[in-house]
């Protein structure tokens, strides 16, 4: 077996239920709900998108304050009782960061589309490797929603991306150790 076989047959998953936040391609959720399951033996939804809370705009910083964002998916996760992803093409971020390509917190995460795309960085536009970037993201942001830490391998989708090179390098499947730690905390 692979050091970085993507599905784990043993644990248990909650649903996952993806919900687009605000203005921006919502047919991503339609092929994010594809690939996840290559990942995650789980019930995929689509949820009624969100508009982008206008209280997190920070106008200095033209950004959205990704933990405010955070909380209303911990809320509609709770009421819809799904581990909710959030995907957002606003930019955000979280206090004392730049940027984050994402957020997690028990239950709920969010990504951000805006930093992922190829042209974002000079680079001629390439779908492949722009939908492998959402995977890796969702992916490593649901494995925190789902109790994970940042892994210290760099080929695991668990690995802290610091940087577009980090994301390009890593994932989408977790090794092998962290694998079997979200087996564990699932059955736990």
């Amino acid at each position: 077996m692979s050091d970085y076989d993507p599905v784990s047959t043993v644990a248990r998953f909650p649903a996952i239920g993806l919900v687009g936040i605000g203005k921006g391609d919502h047919g991503v959720t339609g092929w994010v709900r594809e690939a996840l399951p290559s990942i995650f033996p789980s019930e995929i939804r689509i949820l009624l998108p969100q508009p982008l809370p206008s209280r997190y705009f920070h106008r200095g910083r033209d950004q959205y304050l990704a933990d405010g964002i955070l909380a209303c998916l911990a809320g509609i996760a709770r009421r819809e009782n799904v581990l909710c992803l959030g995907i957002t093409a606003a930019d955000i971020f979280s206090p004392g960061l730049h940027f984050v390509f994402g957020i997690a917190c028990t239950g709920a995460a969010l990504i951000s589309t805006f930093r992922l795309a190829p042209a974002f960085y000079g680079m001629p536009d390439n779908e492949m490797v722009y939908r492998r970037r959402i995977l890796v993201e969702a992916v490593h942001e649901i494995g925190h929603a789902l109790g994970l830490a940042h892994c210290e391998h760099p080929g695991c989708v668990m690995y802290f991306s610091n940087w577009i090179g980090d994301t390009d390098l890593k994932g989408p499947g977790f090794c092998y150790r962290c694998r079997r730690r979200l087996d564990l905390l699932q059955k736990g």
